[in-house]
């Protein structure tokens, strides 16, 4: 059942999803109209889930769900994640291509994981830069902690590798 986002606990369970590119307006409606039609009927071996989702820099899609009600399920999990297929396909856009999302300001710009050694070393990712972490342990990191600096995200292991 889709309930409004700021009213899920902070252990709520998340999922990010990110575009590979921005969203437009009408593109975000259709979305935003998608998924509650998704939401109202997600259930977890028929019992239903409590669930929201936020879109954030018009690229960003957040899932949440909150698991003391009812736990999501591998299939509730699947049929997420088919919601994303079928919204990708029907907007051109690709949810599932793992780029790393940097912000620059109120924008993201998208690096392909096979360049990060190279943008650091060339300076376009700097350890101070701000990344979307692709994971997120549950809505209260989401909500305290969501955004990292690089020298404290799973990247920093190449800061030490590109200053030797």
């Amino acid at each position: 059942m889709y309930i409004p986002f700021e009213q899920l606990p902070d252990q709520s369970r998340v999922w990010v999803y990110q575009a590979n590119r921005p969203l437009l307006a009408d593109e975000m409606e259709q979305i935003s109209s998608f998924l509650i039609n998704e939401m109202n009927a997600w259930a977890a071996h028929g019992a239903p889930l409590n669930a929201s989702f936020e879109i954030r820099f018009n690229q960003v899609i957040i899932v949440a769900v909150n698991e003391d009600i009812n736990e999501a399920s591998g299939c509730s999990i699947d049929a997420s994640t088919r919601w994303f297929k079928s919204l990708g396909e029907m907007l051109q856009v690709d949810f599932f291509d793992r780029q790393i999302a940097k912000i620059q300001g109120e924008q993201i710009s998208l690096i392909p994981i096979t360049s990060i050694k190279d943008f650091i070393l060339s300076a376009h990712l700097l350890e101070e830069d701000f990344i979307i972490p692709p994971q997120t342990s549950d809505l209260s990191q989401y909500r305290n902690q969501w955004l990292q600096p690089v020298r404290e995200s799973w990247l920093k292991k190449y800061l030490a590798k590109s200053s030797v």
